[in-house]
């Protein structure tokens, strides 16, 4: 095998590693704040949205976290590097919530999880060597 050759095969599974490490630690912590988000009907946790390149707009008529998170599996594993995935709640009370109004989760969700980046990317990362 040339050089060449071999680079070329070292540039491809690098760039295929880092689009699973991208696509997992976002699968990660979007699932993460989702599971945070405090619970009275479950409207709240149903309208975290999840897309590629742009942001939603619309409020849904959706409760609880598993359909959510089904959405950011699916969205996620659809983007490339480059893209940005946009996870958004356009219900009202969305940031009054994460400003710290539950008492279920007095830190918010996102501010939290936030924190964690770094530490879930190291995670994603070990995961394939």
């Amino acid at each position: 095998m040339s050089f060449a050759s071999e680079l070329r095969n070292f540039t491809v599974k690098a760039e295929r590693n880092a689009e699973k490490v991208f696509r997992d630690t976002t699968i990660a912590l979007f699932s993460q704040i989702i599971k945070r988000t405090p619970v009275k009907t479950g409207r709240l946790r149903g309208n975290w949205q999840t897309d590629v390149n742009r942001e939603k707009e619309a409020v849904i008529e959706r409760s609880g976290a598993e359909a959510a998170i089904n959405e950011v599996v699916l969205e996620a594993s659809q983007a490339n590097l480059g893209d940005s995935i946009y996870l958004t709640n356009n219900l009202p009370y969305a940031k009054v919530i994460e400003d710290g109004s539950s008492t279920q989760a007095p830190s918010g969700m996102v501010k939290v999880t936030a924190l964690e980046f770094e530490r879930e990317i190291k995670k994603q990362s070990r995961r394939l060597i």
